[in-house]
């Protein structure tokens, strides 16, 4: 359910530069999403937000929340915002990726949005994560946990969500579809 007023309020929003984390910390906390607020259901954003600095196509928090109102959260975000249709996003933006599901081919990957049981499949709630190698080979999870603003060190994401509880991940490659290679 698209909000426009939404957008014009999240606009005037000062966020935090670089990867974002803490979703219910700050002045990211209050930011409207469909009927709700980024506290409540604003995981999914933030991962699409930090996917798209990753690839180096920055975008705002503003213009990521717009855009999943209006195709990717069913409900007006009450529950969130559907994996399924977050694929339309990276289509749009011919971001290039390839669904995981399996811890090791999620932690083969360089960057992955990776959406996981909080608890009990099926019967708690969910939540997503961006997730990308660092430069020493240990994966930098970002938005870990909704109330605080560190980035988390894993070894492999097995190390914090196990296998029963992944949902689904979408592993980024760094090529964008339509990207022109330059010849020499």
């Amino acid at each position: 359910m698209y909000k426009p007023k939404n957008f014009k309020s999240n606009n005037l929003v000062k966020i935090p530069e670089g990867y974002l984390n803490g979703q219910s910390c700050g002045d990211l906390a209050p930011m409207k999403y469909g009927s709700t607020t980024v506290d409540n259901a604003g995981c999914g954003p933030l991962a699409v937000y930090n996917a798209m600095l990753y690839l180096g196509k920055p975008t705002t928090l503003p213009e990521v929340l717009r855009e999943l109102e209006i195709y990717a959260a069913p409900i007006g975000a009450r529950f969130g915002t559907s994996a399924i249709l977050m694929m339309i996003y990276f289509f749009r933006h011919k971001i290039k990726f390839r669904i995981v599901r399996r811890i090791k081919k999620i932690d083969q990957s360089n960057a992955c949005v990776l959406l996981y049981w909080t608890k009990r499949p099926v019967f708690s709630g969910s939540h997503f994560v961006f997730l990308r190698k660092g430069e020493d080979g240990r994966l930098l999870v970002y938005n870990r946990y909704s109330n605080n603003r560190d980035v988390h060190e894993y070894d492999s994401v097995g190390d914090f969500v196990p296998q029963k509880r992944i949902c689904y991940g979408f592993a980024i490659k760094n090529k964008v579809f339509g990207e022109v290679k330059e010849t020499e």
